[in-house]
């Protein structure tokens, strides 16, 4: 039945004022208590308001259902719940967007929460951004393919501070780019995305490199320059091309060092030579103490047979002495022991200098 204006007034008002006396139950520390009390108060005031104004423009009795305390009560808490949802998906948001660096997504956090404050939900809708599809392209990349040895965003973020820290200690900061750049993100995903280049072996191709460019004889980082068209100053970047294998890499390194050293000994090492001997030493670095006494030998070899070639009108190279001294070239060999058939006892024999022999634990 519809209540009359006066109903109306005296049932807001009496309400008002019980809500008033009720306020005063709350002490400093309750705030929250009092806001809602006092939201019920002007809900009260606002129906009383409505009522005069109804009856002054000349309508039908007001049909207003004043709500009791205890509607306006679960009213308050719902909204007071849901605001709390989304104060926390709020925060929840901005924490994710910072561990993502993904910042410009900012401006997109209150119209997400406005669909749902559940967190898997957000999360979701977060990756189907281009943003996160560029932050995170290799992650990406590998769950293209299936691969799952990176399995979330929080091991792919540990994976890129591992990375980081192999460049940095390394001493090549900023070969990757600037931290937290696109451009740092891109070469990341490539390495991890289309190449699959892991830590140890970037770490690897960085010491392999290194051992050349580093305290290194002006000798080797000329061979490096004649044999491969290589400035020492660029290996480190050519060495960690993901499109190269890490073996061809230490042999380029070892055979470098070959000619090098070589070159010390008064020896012409030409750069076939130099990778055979390379070889020899396997994945592991060249014996540097093994390869000294070898290119002693070589030169030994030469000199005595240069005379002998000489007569005979035979070219006999350096390479071809000392991979005749290390037993690495049949043609080589047999070569030299033409020349040295009248003098066999003084120069057979094998060298003993064989592939056990070049590998060391002990690098450049």
């Amino acid at each position: 039945m519809a209540k009359s204006l006066e109903q109306v007034i005296a049932e807001t008002d009496a309400e008002y004022a019980r809500l008033e006396q009720y306020r005063y139950q709350f002490g400093p520390g309750q705030n929250r208590q009092r806001t809602n009390i006092e939201k019920q108060m002007q809900q009260q005031v606002a129906i009383r308001d409505q009522a005069v104004a109804n009856s002054q423009g000349g309508g039908a009795p007001t049909d207003t259902t004043v709500k009791s305390g205890e509607d306006i009560y679960y009213e308050n808490k719902a909204a007071s719940e849901l605001l709390e949802k989304r104060t926390s998906a709020r925060q929840y948001l901005k924490t994710l967007l910072t561990q993502y660096n993904m910042g410009s997504l900012a401006g997109q956090i209150e119209g997400l929460i406005l669909q749902s404050t559940n967190q898997d939900f957000l999360a979701e809708k977060v990756r189907e951004t281009n943003e996160y599809k560029a932050r995170f392209k290799g992650l990406v990349a590998l769950q293209a393919r299936g691969n799952t040895d990176v399995r979330n965003e929080a091991e792919y973020l540990n994976l890129e501070t591992q990375y980081r820290s192999a460049f940095n200690q390394a001493g090549l900061r900023d070969y990757l780019g600037a931290d937290g750049s696109q451009g740092e993100y891109d070469s990341i995903a490539e390495l991890v995305g289309d190449y699959s280049v892991s830590v140890e072996e970037v770490k690897s191709r960085i010491g392999d490199a290194q051992r050349v460019v580093a305290d290194t004889p002006q000798e080797v980082r000329d061979s490096l320059q004649r044999f491969y068209n290589i400035d020492a100053t660029s290996l480190v970047e050519y060495a960690l091309d993901p499109v190269r294998a890490q073996n061809k890499i230490n042999t380029l390194a070892n055979a470098a060092i070959v000619g090098g050293y070589g070159e010390m000994a008064d020896l012409d090492i030409e750069v076939g030579a130099a990778e055979s001997i390379s070889a020899l030493a396997g994945d592991e670095d060249i014996n540097l103490e093994a390869l000294n006494r070898q290119l002693v030998a070589g030169s030994e070899v030469r000199d005595a047979t240069s005379r002998l070639a000489n007569i005979d009108r035979m070219e006999l190279s350096d390479s071809e002495a000392l991979l005749a001294s290390m037993d690495a070239d049949a043609t080589a060999k047999k070569k030299v022991k033409g020349l040295q058939s009248r003098e066999r006892a003084r120069f057979g024999g094998s060298s003993g200098f064989n592939r056990e022999s070049l590998k060391n634990v002990n690098t450049i």
